[in-house]
């Protein structure tokens, strides 16, 4: 068995440790061990995709799209995971400097693969489609990222929300490849479907479950201001 076929078979393990370590990290109640177990093992489980999908797609002819999603992906799910590290910036606490790089590298990434994607439009639709969705998300996150950095956030659990989006679409990136990577098993779906159906599916998902988590902060924020404000008229 030579590298190149161990290599295929790490990839395939981590890749299916990807997606279910990343479905139990996302059902399973936030803060308890088995949280926070499979999320760091979907975090080096998408590090360990995200180098053998580059891998690919610097080296094997026609494989040039999972550059795009292995290295968004990787700063989506590599973001998400640090800013469980930097929850205080709201407080004065200062990003590090694996943070700042993850930013302004995603954000000059981001363009470049914007630019790529005008450039190709004409020659390859498919591969421009792929440049775009990946490279719209990955430039708003770290713009997102940056202003944080350099202004304080207004809402304490900021680093709770972008949590939530950045794992969410970590995975929706790791099924992405999946489904394009092994499209033979949906012959009866054309590429770009293969392409907008995790997205179509699981950003409605994400913005409501974000919407829910503000909404249930909104009436706690509510509830304790009633108390103290009750415990000023007693007092």
């Amino acid at each position: 068995m030579n590298i190149l076929e161990n290599l295929k078979y790490v990839h395939i393990l981590a890749g299916s440790l990807t997606l279910i370590c990343g479905t139990i990290a996302m059902f399973s109640k936030k803060g308890q061990k088995n949280h926070r177990l499979a999320g760091k093992i979907f975090f080096w489980a998408m590090a360990v995709t995200t180098a053998l999908g580059l891998n690919a797609g610097i080296f094997k002819p026609g494989y040039e799209i999972f550059i795009p999603i292995a290295i968004i992906s990787f700063y989506q799910v590599a973001s998400g995971y640090r800013i469980l590290y930097i929850k205080t910036l709201h407080k004065g606490q200062k990003a590090q400097i694996v943070d700042w790089i993850l930013a302004i590298g995603m954000f000059v990434t981001s363009n470049v693969f914007i630019y790529m994607g005008i450039v190709n439009i004409s020659i390859d639709i498919f591969y421009s489609i792929v440049l775009f969705s990946f490279a719209t998300i990955g430039l708003y996150c770290s713009i997102v990222d940056i202003y944080h950095f350099t202004k304080k956030p207004t809402n304490k659990s900021y680093w709770l929300f972008i949590h939530i989006f950045r794992m969410s679409h970590a995975f929706i990136a790791a099924l992405t490849a999946f489904l394009v990577n092994n499209s033979k098993l949906f012959p009866f779906l054309p590429q770009v479907l293969l392409l907008i159906i995790p997205i179509a599916i699981g950003q409605p998902i994400i913005t409501y479950t974000i919407w829910s988590y503000r909404k249930k902060m909104a009436k706690v924020a509510l509830i304790n201001k009633t108390v103290k404000l009750d415990q000023s008229f007693t007092d």
